[in-house]
């Protein structure tokens, strides 16, 4: 299953850094949000996106086909 995922600076939460599209899942198992959200961090990290101490990641509900 894939989620949008929208990174934010945890004291500018009204400003999206970045968005990521998530997909797991895809073994059968049932990801939950913080999995998703988890995900996206650790992207983020991985990517220069800033400080894993400073960010923060809102998973959109809605699942993507």
């Amino acid at each position: 299953m894939r989620r949008i995922v929208d990174i934010y600076r945890k004291d500018q939460r009204d400003r999206v850094l970045w968005t990521y599209i998530v997909s797991l899942g895809g073994d059968g198992s049932h990801p939950s949000l913080e999995d998703f959200k988890e995900e996206a961090l650790t992207l983020a990290g991985i990517d220069g996106r800033g400080s894993l101490d400073n960010l923060d990641a809102y998973v959109h509900l809605e699942i993507l086909k």
